[in-house]
C-alpha cells in the first residue's frame, strides 16, 4: 500500500510551557532539504545551540555525582532532586536547563549512581529530548494523534518518552477546556509505561507529577496517586495492555549464553544468532498492536547489515511496513557513558503477516548532533533478509564484490583477553605474528611494530601455533579493521611471510585470503577497499561501526581492472 503525502503542518508542537520554546511553522522534507522553521528560517527544533548547551551542563552534573556511584542510593538522591533539594551547585545547574533537558539529567544522574555492572545489565541509558521530539514527529507524520491515541512505553525507566508525550496531551486537551481532573483520569487511560528496576518506575512517576504541578499548575492532590509507568518484565506475558502504539527505547544488550536458548524458543522467527534485547522488544510489540498501529523505537544501527539480524529484517518485513530507518549522525555524547550507532525506525503493523512481501522502500535521513535533520531519500529494504540499504550515491557503472578479485574473507582466531596464555613478547620457532587492528594504518599500510606497540598488545605480538593451525595465514593477503565506520585496508606482503613463515590474526581484524590463482594483487584490493567508492557502499548497508565478513563480501565494488592491477 503506497503511503500518501503526510500532511507536515501535524508536526507542530505547543511546547512553550515545555521548554519555552516557540511553535514550529510549516516544514518542508524533500531529499536533501531539513526540517526549517519557517518562522524564523532556524533550523530545527530543539535548535542546535539548545541541545549542546544542554549536553554539556548534563554532563557537568553527572561528573559531579560520578565518584559516588555505588554508594549514594539513586533513588533517594533523584527524589530529592525532583523535589527541588541537592547541593546548590547541582540546583544552579539544572535551573540553567529547560524542563525536558531537567527531566533528562536527573535520569542521568540515577544511571551514574548505579553500580557499573548492574547499569551495563539493565541497559540504563537514557534518550535525550531532542532524539525524543524527532521520533514523535517522524511518527506523527504516519498517524500518531496524540489527542486520542493510547501510547505504551515497554521501557519507560527515566520517563524520557512518557513525560514528553503528557505534557503534550495535557496542552491539547488543556486548549480544548479539559480541566486538570479530567487530564489526569484521561492521561491513565491513554499512557502506559513499563519498567523492569523499580526505582526507575519511582523517578518517571515522580518526573511526571512535578511536570503537571510545576507546568501546568496542577494541585498535589490532583496528581498525588497517579503512576503511569508499572514494574514488570515487557517481555513477559501479560504486560502489553491495550494500546494502539509503541514508543520507546529498548535496552541494548545481547542475551547471555546461558539465556539464549530459553529466549530462542519464543523468538525463534527472528534469531539468525545470539538475539540481542531490542530486536526481542521488536518482535514483541508487533504482537502486541492490532492492525496499522506504530512501532517506534530508537535502536542501535546494528540491525540495518549485522548478520546476526538477517532473520529478524526478514520477519519484520513479513510483519509490518517500515515507514522510517533515520540515523543518529553523532555515537558519542548521545547516551550517557556510551558509544553507540542509534537510528530511529518506524513500524506500521500489517493486517495480516506476508509471507512473500515485495522488495520496499522507506523514508530515511539522519539526525545531526545539533538537532537538525537532513532528509536524505529512501532505503531499500530487500525482503530476503539481506542488509538495508541507506540512501546515498549509488555507483551508476557495473560492479563487483570481493569475490569477483578472487578473495573470501575470514575473521581473526585469537581473542586476546580469553587467550592470553598464547601470547609471547618475542618471536620463536613455533610461534608466528599476532597482527593487531593497529597493525593497519590510517592512510592503508601495514606496520606491525605499531599494532606490537599498541595499548591492547602490550608488546604481545606473537602467538604459539601448531604447524597445521588452520588459522594460520602464510600467503599474501589483506588486513581490515573489523570496528571502524570507515573501511581500513592494508596489504600483507611476501617479503613479511618469507621472513615470519605467516601470520594470525586478532578478533578485531577482518583476513582476505585469495583463494584462486588469478586473484587480484593484496595492493590492489587494498586501495580499492580503502577508496570513496567502496566505502560509500559501505555506508549505504551497514549502520554500525562494527563490520562483519559476510557483509564486507556482500558490498559492491568497482569492478577490477588489468592495467590497474599491473600498476600495483
Amino acid at each position: 500500500m503506497k503511503e500518501s503525502a503526510p500532511d507536515v503542518s501535524k508536526l507542530d508542537f505547543d511546547l512553550r510551557r515545555a521548554g519555552r520554546i516557540p511553535p514550529l511553522g510549516k516544514r518542508r522534507t524533500a531529499a536533501g532539504q531539513t526540517w526549517k522553521d519557517d518562522a524564523d528560517g532556524g533550523v530545527a527544533n530543539p535548535r542546535g545551540q539548545e541541545v549542546q548547551h544542554s549536553l554539556s551542563i548534563v554532563q557537568r552534573i553527572v561528573a559531579l555525582y560520578r565518584k559516588r556511584a555505588g554508594t549514594t542510593p539513586p533513588r533517594r538522591e533523584c527524589l530529592r532532586l525532583i523535589d527541588g533539594r541537592g547541593t546548590e551547585e547541582v540546583r544552579n545547574l539544572l535551573s540553567m536547563l529547560t524542563p525536558p533537558w531537567r527531566d533528562h539529567a536527573i535520569a542521568c544522574v540515577y544511571a551514574i549512581l548505579l553500580p557499573r555492572a548492574k547499569r551495563r545489565r539493565l541497559g540504563v541509558y537514557f534518550t535525550p529530548p531532542h532524539l525524543v521530539t524527532h521520533l514523535v514527529r517522524r511518527m506523527q507524520l504516519f498517524g500518531l494523534e496524540l489527542s486520542r491515541h493510547r501510547l505504551r512505553d515497554p521501557a519507560a525507566g527515566g520517563a524520557a518518552f512518557l513525560v514528553p508525550l503528557a505534557r503534550e496531551m495535557v496542552s491539547i486537551w488543556g486548549s480544548q477546556g479539559v480541566g486538570a481532573a479530567a487530564s489526569v483520569e484521561r492521561l491513565r487511560s491513554r499512557l502506559v509505561g513499563q519498567e523492569i528496576e523499580p526505582g526507575l518506575a519511582a523517578i518517571a512517576n515522580a518526573l511526571l507529577r512535578r511536570m503537571l504541578r510545576t507546568e501546568f499548575g496542577m494541585k498535589s492532590r490532583t496528581v498525588r496517586r497517579l503512576s503511569l509507568v508499572g514494574v514488570g518484565d515487557s517481555l513477559r506475558p501479560g504486560h502489553a495492555g491495550a494500546v494502539e502504539h509503541e514508543v520507546g527505547n529498548p535496552p541494548y544488550l545481547r542475551v547471555e549464553a546461558n539465556g539464549h536458548q530459553r529466549w530462542k524458543a519464543i523468538f525463534s522467527d527472528i534469531a539468525s544468532g545470539r538475539l540481542n534485547l531490542y530486536a526481542m522488544f521488536v518482535r514483541r510489540a508487533l504482537d502486541n498492536l492490532p492492525p496499522g498501529g506504530l512501532v517506534g523505537y530508537v535502536v542501535p544501527a546494528s540491525f540495518l547489515g549485522g548478520p546476526e539480524f538477517t532473520a529478524f529484517r526478514r520477519r519484520v518485513l513479513q510483519l509490518a511496513e517500515v515507514m522510517v530507518v533515520d540515523i543518529v549522525e553523532k555515537r558519542e555524547d548521545v547516551f550517557l557513558d556510551a558509544i553507540q550507532d542509534a537510528s530511529f525506525l518506524v513500524l506500521r503493523r500489517r493486517a495480516a503477516p506476508l509471507q512473500k512481501p515485495h522488495t520496499s522502500t522507506a523514508s530515511s535521513g539522519v539526525l545531526r548532533h545539533n538537532g537538525q535533520f537532513v532528509d536524505r531519500g529512501r532505503a531499500t529494504l530487500p525482503t530476503d533478509g539481506s542488509a538495508w540499504s541507506l540512501p546515498g550515491r549509488p555507483s551508476t557503472t557495473r560492479t563487483s564484490t570481493l569475490a569477483d578479485y578472487g578473495y573470501r574473507g575470514t575473521v581473526g582466531y585469537l581473542v586476546a583477553n580469553r587467550q592470553p596464555h598464547l601470547l609471547f613478547k618475542r618471536a620463536a620457532r613455533d610461534r608466528l605474528p599476532l597482527v593487531w587492528a593497529k597493525c593497519v594504518t590510517p592512510d592503508g599500510r601495514f606496520d606491525f611494530e605499531r599494532g606490537q606497540n599498541s595499548k591492547k598488545a602490550g608488546g604481545r605480538a606473537f602467538v604459539r601455533v601448531s604447524k597445521a593451525a588452520p588459522y594460520a595465514v602464510r600467503v599474501p593477503c589483506v588486513l581490515v579493521q573489523r570496528t571502524s565506520r570507515r573501511l581500513t585496508a592494508a596489504p600483507v606482503l611476501q617479503a613479511f611471510l618469507r621472513t615470519h613463515k605467516g601470520i594470525v590474526g586478532e578478533n578485531h581484524v577482518i583476513i582476505l585470503i585469495p583463494f584462486r590463482a588469478d586473484a587480484v594483487s593484496p595492493p590492489y584490493l587494498a586501495s580499492v577497499l580503502n577508496g570513496e567508492q567502496a566505502n560509500a557502499a559501505l555506508a549505504r548497508v551497514s549502520g554500525s561501526a562494527s563490520i562483519s565478513v559476510r557483509l564486507l563480501e556482500s558490498i559492491e565494488l568497482p569492478c577490477p581492472t588489468r592495467q590497474m592491477n599491473k600498476r600495483q
